[in-house]
Protein backbone atom coordinates (compact mmCIF):
# COMPACT_ATOMS: atom_id res chain seq x y z
CA UNK A 1 0.00 0.00 0.00
CA UNK A 2 1.56 3.40 -0.86
CA UNK A 3 1.17 6.67 0.93
CA UNK A 4 -1.64 7.76 -1.12
CA UNK A 5 -3.87 5.05 -0.81
CA UNK A 6 -2.70 5.22 3.16
CA UNK A 7 -3.57 8.76 3.12
CA UNK A 8 -6.80 8.15 1.58
CA UNK A 9 -7.95 5.45 3.48
CA UNK A 10 -7.03 7.15 6.92
CA UNK A 11 -9.19 10.38 5.50
CA UNK A 12 -12.33 7.32 4.72
CA UNK A 13 -12.05 6.04 7.97
CA UNK A 14 -12.31 10.08 9.87
CA UNK A 15 -15.26 10.31 7.28
CA UNK A 16 -17.04 7.04 8.58
CA UNK A 17 -16.19 7.92 12.19
CA UNK A 18 -17.49 10.87 11.54
CA UNK A 19 -21.01 9.73 10.02
CA UNK A 20 -21.42 7.54 13.01
CA UNK A 21 -21.08 9.98 15.81
CA UNK A 22 -23.58 12.17 14.08
CA UNK A 23 -25.79 9.31 13.15
CA UNK A 24 -25.68 7.87 17.02
CA UNK A 25 -26.10 11.39 18.44
CA UNK A 26 -29.16 12.00 16.42
CA UNK A 27 -30.45 8.50 17.55
CA UNK A 28 -29.84 9.41 21.31
CA UNK A 29 -31.76 12.88 21.03
CA UNK A 30 -34.37 10.73 18.83
CA UNK A 31 -34.90 8.79 22.15
CA UNK A 32 -34.62 11.82 24.86
CA UNK A 33 -37.68 12.78 23.04
CA UNK A 34 -39.55 10.14 22.43
CA UNK A 35 -38.84 9.41 25.94
CA UNK A 36 -40.15 12.96 27.30
CA UNK A 37 -43.02 12.68 25.31
CA UNK A 38 -44.05 9.45 26.37
CA UNK A 39 -43.49 10.75 30.22
CA UNK A 40 -45.88 14.03 29.19
CA UNK A 41 -48.61 11.00 28.00
CA UNK A 42 -48.06 9.39 31.06
CA UNK A 43 -48.49 12.34 33.55
CA UNK A 44 -51.45 13.77 31.75
CA UNK A 45 -52.97 10.29 32.01
CA UNK A 46 -52.35 10.20 35.47
CA UNK A 47 -53.68 13.92 36.54
CA UNK A 48 -56.88 13.18 34.24
CA UNK A 49 -57.85 9.65 36.46
CA UNK A 50 -56.94 12.00 39.39
CA UNK A 51 -59.73 14.64 38.09
CA UNK A 52 -62.09 11.88 37.28
CA UNK A 53 -61.90 10.33 40.74
CA UNK A 54 -62.27 13.71 42.22
CA UNK A 55 -65.01 14.85 40.38
CA UNK A 56 -66.94 11.50 40.54
CA UNK A 57 -67.11 12.62 44.43
CA UNK A 58 -69.28 14.71 46.27
CA UNK A 59 -68.90 18.61 45.57
CA UNK A 60 -69.21 19.34 49.47
CA UNK A 61 -68.65 17.00 52.55
CA UNK A 62 -72.13 18.40 53.26
CA UNK A 63 -73.52 17.93 50.41
CA UNK A 64 -72.73 14.58 50.30
CA UNK A 65 -75.83 12.92 51.96
CA UNK A 66 -78.08 16.09 51.72
CA UNK A 67 -78.84 19.19 49.72
CA UNK A 68 -76.82 22.68 49.93
CA UNK A 69 -78.81 25.67 48.89
CA UNK A 70 -76.81 28.24 51.12
CA UNK A 71 -73.17 29.06 50.81
CA UNK A 72 -72.93 29.39 54.48
CA UNK A 73 -73.72 25.23 54.30
CA UNK A 74 -70.47 24.67 52.53
CA UNK A 75 -66.95 24.11 54.40
CA UNK A 76 -64.72 26.77 55.37
CA UNK A 77 -61.72 27.17 52.50
CA UNK A 78 -58.96 26.71 55.89
CA UNK A 79 -61.09 23.10 56.50
CA UNK A 80 -60.64 22.03 53.06
CA UNK A 81 -59.20 18.45 52.31
CA UNK A 82 -59.63 14.81 54.12
CA UNK A 83 -61.53 14.56 57.57
CA UNK A 84 -60.09 13.23 60.41
CA UNK A 85 -58.93 9.36 59.13
CA UNK A 86 -59.52 9.83 55.65
CA UNK A 87 -57.17 8.64 53.03
CA UNK A 88 -56.93 8.38 49.26
CA UNK A 89 -59.05 4.89 49.48
CA UNK A 90 -62.17 6.97 51.20
CA UNK A 91 -62.28 10.05 50.13
CA UNK A 92 -65.67 11.15 49.82
CA UNK A 93 -66.05 14.93 48.52
CA UNK A 94 -64.30 16.55 45.72
CA UNK A 95 -61.91 18.73 48.52
CA UNK A 96 -60.64 15.97 50.41
CA UNK A 97 -57.91 16.34 47.49
CA UNK A 98 -56.57 19.49 49.00
CA UNK A 99 -53.00 18.76 50.30
CA UNK A 100 -53.03 15.22 48.66
CA UNK A 101 -49.55 14.06 47.17
CA UNK A 102 -48.32 10.76 46.49
CA UNK A 103 -45.45 9.04 44.68
CA UNK A 104 -46.33 6.67 41.53
CA UNK A 105 -43.70 3.99 40.90
CA UNK A 106 -46.59 1.72 40.14
CA UNK A 107 -45.07 1.55 36.45
CA UNK A 108 -41.40 -0.04 35.45
CA UNK A 109 -39.97 2.97 33.17
CA UNK A 110 -40.82 5.73 35.42
CA UNK A 111 -41.76 7.23 38.95
CA UNK A 112 -44.35 10.06 39.07
CA UNK A 113 -44.65 12.91 42.06
CA UNK A 114 -48.63 14.08 42.36
CA UNK A 115 -49.02 16.98 44.44
CA UNK A 116 -53.22 18.17 44.61
CA UNK A 117 -54.81 21.56 45.37
CA UNK A 118 -58.62 22.31 46.02
CA UNK A 119 -59.95 26.07 46.24
CA UNK A 120 -63.14 28.07 45.72
CA UNK A 121 -62.69 30.32 42.65
CA UNK A 122 -65.38 33.34 41.86
CA UNK A 123 -66.72 32.45 38.78
CA UNK A 124 -65.86 36.04 37.27
CA UNK A 125 -61.64 34.94 37.70
CA UNK A 126 -61.32 31.30 37.90
CA UNK A 127 -57.51 32.02 37.69
CA UNK A 128 -57.15 33.85 40.91
CA UNK A 129 -58.46 31.20 44.32
CA UNK A 130 -60.64 32.55 47.36
CA UNK A 131 -61.18 32.36 50.46
CA UNK A 132 -65.21 33.31 50.38
CA UNK A 133 -67.56 30.02 49.69
CA UNK A 134 -68.34 30.35 46.21
CA UNK A 135 -70.36 27.52 44.32
CA UNK A 136 -67.12 26.36 42.40
CA UNK A 137 -64.08 24.81 43.17
CA UNK A 138 -60.91 24.42 41.61
CA UNK A 139 -58.12 20.89 41.81
CA UNK A 140 -54.88 22.60 40.21
CA UNK A 141 -52.56 19.01 39.59
CA UNK A 142 -49.06 18.93 39.41
CA UNK A 143 -47.28 15.52 38.34
CA UNK A 144 -43.38 15.77 38.08
CA UNK A 145 -40.80 12.71 37.35
CA UNK A 146 -37.08 12.54 38.28
CA UNK A 147 -36.79 11.31 34.79
CA UNK A 148 -38.22 13.95 33.06
CA UNK A 149 -37.61 18.00 32.95
CA UNK A 150 -40.88 18.62 32.41
CA UNK A 151 -43.77 19.33 34.93
CA UNK A 152 -47.24 18.77 33.93
CA UNK A 153 -49.90 21.06 35.25
CA UNK A 154 -53.72 21.14 35.27
CA UNK A 155 -56.42 22.39 36.65
CA UNK A 156 -60.51 21.45 36.14
CA UNK A 157 -63.48 23.40 37.98
CA UNK A 158 -66.26 21.82 40.03
CA UNK A 159 -69.82 23.60 40.44
CA UNK A 160 -72.54 22.36 42.40
CA UNK A 161 -75.71 22.87 40.72
CA UNK A 162 -78.88 22.90 42.87
CA UNK A 163 -82.37 22.50 40.97
CA UNK A 164 -85.58 23.05 42.72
Amino acid sequence: MNTGQMIMSMGAMVLFSTVMLRVNTSNLLNEAIRDEAQYGVLATSIATSIIEQATSKSFDENSDSTSVSNLSELTLSSNLGPDAGEDYRTFDDFDDFDGFTHRDSTMPSAVFDIVCSVNYVESSNIKSTTTNLTWHKKIDITVSSPFSQDTFRTSSIYSYWNFR
